[in-house]
């Protein structure tokens, strides 16, 4: 399987974006390991090729995308890298039906968050009482891989309370998370 993983964490506040960089070698050391190719996009960095992104996007059966929450979204390298390599008539087109013009030949995604919030947090409190689950956090990306006709989503995996909290239990959660979903070939 040809898998992109789309990685957005960077420094800020007490976040130092190691994690989701852990995390990305621990999917790459997996996956690869397990016989699938693996590309990455690391949209914080400004100095990426559009063409190649787009490339990489075609090319990738299955979408992992690997980024902390902020401010209840992805962090803006991530919206702006989909900005940049979404384009009409490569990645979509514009149909009668709106949404049903993707052109990205991925069947599947995966979303790995990182956040400062609790799990046992969701769907309580003023701000969080309507995302009962980190998926109802996630909608904007979630809804922009169905408009490119990405439509499978594999079950998210979130690291919760990272900053404050315990970690040293995210990453034999998360490899198996990943020998749940992702088999050998």
């Amino acid at each position: 399987m040809n898998i992109l993983v789309v990685t957005g964490g960077y420094s800020i506040f007490d976040a130092k974006g190691q994690l989701n960089g852990f995390l990305a070698h621990l999917t790459e050391k997996n996956l690869t390991e397990k016989g699938h190719k693996v590309k990455f996009s690391d949209t914080t960095k400004d100095t990426y090729d559009i063409n190649r992104e787009v490339d990489k996007l075609l090319w990738a059966d299955t979408l992992i995308y690997i980024t902390p929450i902020m401010w209840f979204n992805i962090p803006a390298p991530m919206v702006e890298w989909l900005d940049k390599i979404l384009l009409y008539e490569k990645t979509f087109v514009i149909t009668e039906e709106y949404g049903e013009g993707g052109l990205v030949p991925a069947e599947n995604f995966m979303i790995i968050a990182t956040s400062n919030m609790k799990s046992s947090d969701l769907g309580k409190g003023h701000v969080l009482k309507n995302a009962p689950h980190i998926d109802d956090v996630l909608q904007p990306l979630i809804m922009t891989n169905n408009y490119l006709s990405v439509r499978n989503q594999i079950p998210t995996f979130h690291a919760d309370d990272v900053i404050a909290g315990d970690t040293s239990w995210i990453e034999e959660a998360y490899l198996k998370h990943l020998n749940i979903y992702f088999k050998g070939i």
